[in-house]
């Protein structure tokens, strides 16, 4: 049993089980984290991303996503811990909004990446997820919609993480104790004694 792999599925299921519980307070946690996700992406952009490529439009471009991802990011971790349910409303479509922009951005960068010949798997998924993200961000306003989307992810996460926990529990190794050391050197010391008499039987025969 790879036990790493085994409370990853009790985590995973754990997970699940809180949003079926409150989804309320588990999307105020996902905008938060997601918030903070978005704070290291402006730094890495930033940093790395904006010079890949030597063009000035490029890195306006790529600046521009950097410092809104970082903007976006602390209002999403701060603001929804200061004020009242109607802000955490605005700042899911606020995030949304973003979200779209940056894949657009994302989109440019792409363009200017493959004329390059620099790889853009990465930068690809990037921009579905922001889509998906986006989506779900102008979804959860509604309460309705919200409670109902985030119990069925729940569900989804508690069956995959006890499925996942179990089958690890499942492959946990047979290991087959023996009673004790003594029983082993005993058995060990009879089966030599019956192979010397053996033996001692089998010379006497040939000497006779």
């Amino acid at each position: 049993m790879d036990k790493n792999k085994f409370f990853l599925g009790l985590m995973i299921a754990v997970v699940g089980l809180f949003m079926l519980i409150s989804p309320d307070s588990f999307m105020k946690f996902a905008v938060i984290i997601l918030g903070i996700t978005l704070i290291f992406d402006g730094i890495f952009i930033l940093v790395t991303v904006r010079n890949l490529v030597v063009d000035k439009n490029y890195a306006l471009v790529m600046a521009v996503h950097g410092w809104l991802s970082i903007a976006v990011g602390l209002l999403a971790v701060l603001l929804p811990m200061i004020f009242a349910e109607i802000f955490w409303t605005i700042m899911a479509y606020t995030m949304a909004v973003y979200l779209l922009a940056a894949a657009g951005m994302e989109i440019y960068a792409i363009n200017m990446l493959s004329r390059n010949g620099i790889s853009t798997k990465k930068s690809i998924f990037e921009v579905i997820i922001c889509v998906i993200l986006a989506i779900i961000l102008f979804i959860l306003p509604s309460d309705i919609l919200r409670n109902t989307l985030v119990s069925v992810f729940g569900v989804i996460l508690i069956i995959i993480g006890v499925t996942f926990a179990l089958v690890q529990w499942k492959l946990k190794p047979i290991i087959i104790q023996p009673d004790s050391v003594e029983d082993i050197i005993e058995e060990a010391e009879a089966e030599a004694e019956a192979e010397e008499e053996s033996s001692e039987k089998t010379e006497k025969q040939d000497k006779e």
